[in-house]
């Protein structure tokens, strides 16, 4: 089974065997506690306790395979999380087992808010935005749309006040100058290549040709005469996908012979190579239409199952995760979470443990969803009250 979590949870353990069964007697006994192992939501309640013996017996509905010696641990959450480590005793009968109880710890700080079960009818999660695969671009796999919108653009910057235009994806065995720029993330802008000043920057997103490029100005100075360049500038297209990490494509490669490149260019083709990774994005970028099980919800998270294989697949290397909660007869409420941690259980469902981001432009959001919860907490009290009784 898989399972990756952010950080553990601190507990104060109760050091003796009085205090552990009195707060089972006191807060557990016959309330509905969770089997913490994946997905989480299973069931158990504590129906008896022989503190002597150090055990107790527990009714599992949904019935369990457990071999002895095998651990299990049971949580609840109040203001506080509790968590019970036990041990693997025997089965008692159908659906009760027991259990030797090892540990009961409390949790060090309380709990922002309640977690409350969502039934499917009631509401669901669904259009997650995810992304269209890239190939690797070390592998120089870069799907054909990437280089017709390079084409585009180079047409266009052409047409301007521009001699000679290159915007083309990195290739294997290109140019030194561009192999730079691709592993450095740094432009190289060479104003006037007849002024040595012109190769030596203290820009940090501007390369130092002399320290970073090549070291014999004098012998570059000369080869830009020979070639006839006046002025050179290659800037790097960078695409940043969905882990924040910075993907190299390409490049916009222009030498001018006539004239120079201005500094107060460098601004208006930044902005060019922006507006080509917004067009890569929005082609690369799509929403889910499949419903996505709400396991529970507080106004700070929740948990949601996820069964779509290539979900499953990628979605755990994500960190954030926008989607939209789907109440009944109500409009889409978008969230934007971090994942904090994600499992997946004996079926290969995926279960993703998420944290709401506080937005201050999504304050109408927060509101609406705070109101659907009160409701839903309401609604989840009746039906454990009329349980109890």
């Amino acid at each position: 089974m898989d399972h990756q979590q952010i950080e553990n949870r601190d507990l104060i353990l109760l050091p003796s065997r009085e205090q552990r069964f009195q707060a089972i007697n006191t807060y557990l006994l016959n309330q509905n506690l969770y089997i913490k192992k994946a997905p989480f939501f299973f069931e158990a309640v504590i129906t008896a306790c022989f503190e002597n013996e150090d055990k107790i017996l527990v009714n599992i509905p949904t019935g369990i395979s457990l071999t002895k010696g095998d651990p299990l641990s049971f949580f609840k959450a109040f203001s506080k999380y509790i968590q019970l480590d036990c041990v693997f005793i025997e089965e008692a009968e159908e659906y009760n087992y027991f259990f030797k109880l090892q540990d009961l710890g409390i949790a060090t700080a309380a709990r922002k808010a309640e977690r409350i079960p969502v039934p499917i009818e009631v509401g669901f999660a669904s259009n997650i935005l995810t992304y269209k695969s890239f190939s690797d671009p070390k592998q120089f796999k870069i799907p054909n749309i990437v280089n017709d919108i390079f084409a585009k653009y180079q047409e266009r910057l052409h047409n301007g006040r521009f001699e000679h235009v290159k915007v083309e994806v990195f290739k294997q065995n290109q140019d030194p100058k561009l192999e730079i720029v691709k592993k450095t993330l740094k432009t190289l802008f060479v104003e006037d290549t007849s002024k040595i000043e012109s190769f030596q920057y203290k820009d940090p997103s501007i390369l130092n040709f002399e320290g970073e490029v090549n070291n014999h100005l004098p012998v570059i100075m000369q080869k830009y005469k020979d070639d006839g360049i006046k002025s050179e500038l290659i800037l790097p297209i960078i695409y940043k996908d969905h882990r924040n990490e910075s993907i190299p494509l390409g490049a916009i490669w222009i030498k001018n012979s006539n004239h120079k490149i201005a500094k107060e260019d460098l601004s208006e083709l930044r902005s060019s190579a922006e507006e080509i990774v917004d067009i890569i994005r929005s082609w690369n970028t799509f929403r889910t239409t499949a419903s996505y099980k709400i396991m529970d919800i507080s106004r700070t998270g929740m948990c949601v199952r996820i069964q779509e294989k290539k979900l499953i697949e990628t979605l755990p290397k994500r960190q954030k995760l926008e989607l939209d909660i789907l109440f009944k007869r109500q409009k889409p409420l978008p969230v934007t979470a971090a994942i904090r941690w994600w499992n997946k259980d004996e079926k290969g469902y995926l279960y993703l443990g998420l944290e709401f981001e506080n937005q201050a432009d999504k304050e109408v959001e927060r509101k609406r969803l705070e109101k659907n919860l009160d409701v839903l907490s309401q609604q989840y009290k009746r039906l454990m009250s009329l349980r109890a009784s």
